[in-house]
């Protein structure tokens, strides 16, 4: 991982830790106010939710980076370093094609909601374009990661970019999967 992407990965996280810290202080708020002073903000909710949504989605491409995403991986590790690496080009093309997707159909969805004006139907009437936007920007960081990892696995090739970290830490490493001739 190069210094940008490292830093990149540093200020996601911040933001993470940022918005999830937000929303506890919110909820706290809104616990204390409903059952200590029997007021309970009409609006604490609504934007906790919207806090957790954009964390979800800024997390998901820190996932993306650290490949901890679910994944099936009992079958792939018995393949060969060769056909791993096919295959992870692949499902990085597939997952690069779907969050493009989702990406443009999510800045399709927030122009609308923008121009329409469109609002939450609580008595905050939060535009409801900004947590749509967290569908769209999440899934557009997803795809840089994607891009990137996909740039990596065709142009500058390291086994360590699709084996599972237990597999880095067996004795032996990598080492030992290239008695088959895999990774060239």
């Amino acid at each position: 991982m190069t210094t940008w992407e490292k830093g990149w990965t540093r200020v996601e996280k911040f933001i993470v830790g940022l918005l999830a810290l937000s929303a506890t202080l919110i909820s706290f708020y809104g616990v204390i106010a409903r059952y200590i002073f029997r007021r309970p903000p009409d609006w604490a909710e609504e934007i906790v939710i919207y806090l957790i949504i954009w964390a979800v989605f800024i997390a998901a491409s820190i996932l993306a980076e650290e490949k901890g995403h679910v994944a099936a991986t009992l079958i792939v590790e018995r393949f060969s370093m060769k056909t791993r690496r096919y295959l992870a080009v692949f499902n990085g093309v597939v997952a690069l094609a779907f969050c493009v997707a989702v990406s443009i159909l999510g800045y399709k969805i927030v122009s609308a909601a923008y121009i329409n004006d469109e609002r939450s139907l609580t008595a905050l009437r939060f535009p409801v374009w900004i947590p749509y936007l967290s569908v769209a920007f999440g899934c557009t960081l997803v795809a840089l990661r994607y891009a990137i990892r996909v740039y990596r696995l065709v142009f500058s090739f390291q086994p360590s970019e699709i084996m599972e970290t237990h597999e880095l830490s067996r004795d032996g490493g990598y080492e030992d999967l290239s008695k088959d001739g895999g990774y060239e």
